[in-house]
Parts: C-alpha cells; structure tokens; sequence
C-alpha cells in the first residue's frame, strides 16, 4: 500500500573562529557548561571518546563512542516532557512568523530545530548560552531540558500497535542525531557524555582538514540513509570547509496512515483559489470521518487523526489569511480545543508535496539569538577548547499528502462556510484556498512538523 512519507533534516555548521588554533589535539578543559550537564548515569566516557588524528580516510566516518548510553525513557506526560513540548511549541511558532516572509508553501519542523539548537546549547555558556535558552525556553535547569529531550525523543520510537489484518502499516517516527566532528579535535568529554546520554548522538569522526568535500559527501550519505533518501544532500557544495570542526545534525523520519483514509476514487480535479486572486486546478480528495472542527473569527479548523498522531488544518477565511497567519501561536493552538465540536466531518482536502530549504541564522539572529554567529562572541568552550562559533544553521524538510496518510498537525484548511453550531453534528469543509496546518504526536504533544500551503500544485 502506498503511504505517505515526512522527514526532514536540520544541521549546524560551525567553525573556528579567526583566531581558532588549527591544532586538532587541543587539550579539552572544564566549563561551566560542561558543568551543568552533569551524568545522570554511572558510567564515565572512555579516553577514546576523543579520537586520535589521521585516522579518517577520505570520505568516510569513523563512530567513536563513549561508555555511556543513552538513558531510558521516562514519562512522556511527566513535567519535563511536557515542559519541552510545550517550548518547543512557543519557539516554533515563533520562528513560524520569520519563515512566514517566504513566498510560497512552507514545511519545517519544530522539534527538529530545536533539538538541533539544544545539542548545541549543551556546549554553550556566558550569553551565548542565555540568548540559546531565552529563545528555546529552556528555563531554569539545564539537565532537566535535556533529559526531557531525551524522554520526548525516546518516546517518539515507540511502537505502535495495529491489527495485522487492517493492511495499515503503524505510525513511523524516527528521529537521530550526531555529531560530526573533525578527526582529533579536542572535544570536551562532558559533552561528548551530554550527547551520549540524553540525544543518542554518538561522535562521528570525519576530515574536514584534509577533505571537506569529502567529509560532506560522507555526512549527506549518513543523512539520505537515515531519511530513506528523502534528503540527499543536506549540506550543499561549500557549505563546510577545512575550518570547519564540527557538524551537529537531527534528522527525524516520519510515515504513517490516516486514521480514515480517503477513498481514491473520489478524488477529482478541482480549483484552488491562490491570494493573488488566480485559480489552479487541483486533484481533491475527499473523506468522512470522526474528527473534531471548530469555527473562530475569520477562521475554522479540523483536526484530522492518524494512527498515534494528528494533523491540524487551520482554513482562514476569505481574504483572511495574513490576519489569522499571524494571529497562530501556541496559545491560539491550545484554544482549538475549547471550541464546540462535530462528530463527522465531511472533508475535501487537496493533496500535495512541498519542500523548504532555508540557512535560519538571520531568522534566529531575529529571535534574539546573535553571539552564536559572531566569532568575536560566541562561548562554545563547553564543546572544546577553541574559538568555535555557528557559521550555518541549515534546515531541509520536505512533506507528502495522499490519500493514505501523513503525520501532523494543522497541516489542512479546513475551507467551508458553514457558519459553526452545537456539538455531536456534522460539518463539510472544502480546503480550496491557502491554509496552515499543524502536525503533532499523540502521545507527547510535541509539534513534529508545521508550515502552510498556498499552492498545492507547487513544490
């Protein structure tokens, strides 16, 4: 059965600073951010977390682990997850706002760039580590951020139960993450520990030095593997060079099936109002189900269930979209639920594929984020002991909807005029204009995926 596939990749690229020493043995020493990631396991990091040099041949990896392993999972409803989720919701939809001066669709994962950014404030301190937590919403305690990281991402590769004689294939979430960093660098331990621990990121040695092109090569064939070659080439040509000493990446994988899938046969062409006015032809799929819809001013949506997650479709009303795109933030999200609801939705839902690639520092700069890039001001000396800063933060992600499925939240407009009523009724929407929507995990809330279409005929 055909199914659809969401996945996306974020990397941070970074390198040393002007007066970086080039000495790929730097002796790692303490910081007060490597302080505040204190083990909550037993064990130690081995001496060979950090590696010896010229071991890389070109254009490879070579994993180097430390004795820690990752923690288990904790509570995905417990206070640090819900903790996380909930910032990762407040930054992401932050961050929305900025993409949002993009023309066109838009795809892009909350979670993943937090995480990625989080891997990074793991190794940061002085204001760089203030302006990372002020923007992610890291709050008070350092370790427990991290360790709900690690509850969240653990939880996210739960298997899911389905009856083996439905034909539905279960909800995939795969997340992953690594750190790539150049072959005898003086990595600090701790963090290499930090990452160990609560991320599952183990080191992976490659030569920038010697062969940055290669070590790219090597970096974007780890990611398309992990992607099921979704994202082929994350880093472009030139996008690290023989400064560059290390390379952070999330990629998170995701397939999965409506709760209610939509009848193939019943899909047929139909128009697509675009904001200019225009129209396109689009093949819309339609389908009942049980769901929840909801009316506000200038605005409705329907949540639409898969198995283990939800998609939310915000469908603004004509003539409306710049005024309800800015109005969605978490807050807005949370009041969804405090709307009367229907018991059957009839739904006419275009289908569609898109995908964005976007470098974040100048929206994150925006978010308060600054002395990260600035080589004169960035403190990374909880990951080594260099003058490291961020060069790039580079985010790829790319969705597919069909009449199978998808995984997300707030991803259909939920286009009809119907004017709302009571509960336990029945509501028909067509999304035959520009909308937002909203890809969220069941289990912990976490919005995995987010962005809007305003072209489904567009990629």
């Amino acid at each position: 059965m055909k199914r659809l596939a969401l996945l996306l990749s974020l990397v941070i690229v970074a390198a040393c600073g002007p007066v970086a020493s080039l000495s790929p043995s730097a002796a790692p020493l303490p910081t007060a951010a490597a302080a505040t990631s204190a083990p909550r396991a037993s064990a130690t990091a081995s001496p060979s977390a950090v590696p010896s040099p010229t071991t890389v041949a070109a254009g490879m990896i070579r994993e180097v682990r430390a004795d820690l392993v990752r923690t288990g999972a904790g509570d995905p409803g417990g206070s640090g997850a819900q903790a996380v989720a909930a910032a990762d919701a407040a930054f992401g939809l932050r961050l929305y706002r900025e993409l949002a001066t993009r023309k066109g669709n838009l795809i892009y994962s909350p979670y993943s760039i937090s995480t990625a950014l989080s891997m990074t404030y793991g190794g940061a301190g002085g204001t760089t580590a203030q302006q990372l937590a002020a923007a992610l919403g890291v709050g008070a305690d350092p370790t427990a951020w991290h360790a709900g990281r690690n509850d969240i991402d653990s939880f996210l590769e739960r298997p899911q139960a389905v009856d083996p004689d439905s034909g539905v294939t279960p909800l995939t979430i795969e997340p992953t993450n690594a750190l790539f960093g150049q072959d005898g660098f003086g990595f600090q331990p701790a963090y290499l520990e930090l990452l160990a621990r609560d991320y599952g990121a183990g080191l992976q040695a490659v030569d920038f030095m010697a062969d940055s092109e290669a070590a790219r090569g090597a970096i974007n064939r780890w990611v398309a593997a992990r992607t099921k070659d979704r994202i082929r080439e994350l880093l472009a040509p030139a996008t690290v060079s023989e400064a560059t000493r290390f390379v952070l990446v999330n990629a998170i994988y995701f397939k999965g099936s409506w709760a209610y899938q939509f009848d193939k046969k019943a899909t047929k062409s139909a128009a697509f109002r675009r904001l200019d006015g225009t129209s396109v032809n689009v093949p819309m799929m339609h389908g009942t189900f049980a769901g929840d819809y909801v009316r506000g001013d200038g605005w409705q949506a329907v949540d639409i269930p898969y198995l283990g997650a939800t998609m939310t479709v915000i469908l603004p009303d004509a003539g409306r979209f710049e005024t309800v795109e800015s109005q969605v933030d978490a807050a807005f999200l949370a009041k969804l639920k405090t709307h009367p609801a229907f018991d059957f939705v009839h739904l006419g839902l275009p289908r569609w594929s898109s995908s964005t690639d976007v470098d974040l520092v100048e929206n994150l700069q925006k978010l308060g984020v600054r002395d990260l890039f600035d080589p004169g001001a960035a403190d990374l000396r909880g990951i080594a002991d260099a003058r490291l800063y961020v060069s790039q933060v580079i985010h790829q992600a790319t969705i597919t909807v069909d009449e199978h499925g998808t995984e997300a939240a707030a991803a259909t407009a939920v286009v009809g005029d119907t004017s709302g009523g009571g509960p336990d009724g029945e509501v028909s929407v067509t999304v035959d204009r520009p909308f937002l929507y909203v890809i969220r995990d069941g289990g912990t809330g976490e919005i995995l995926f987010a962005g809007r279409v305003t072209d489904p005929t567009l990629h």
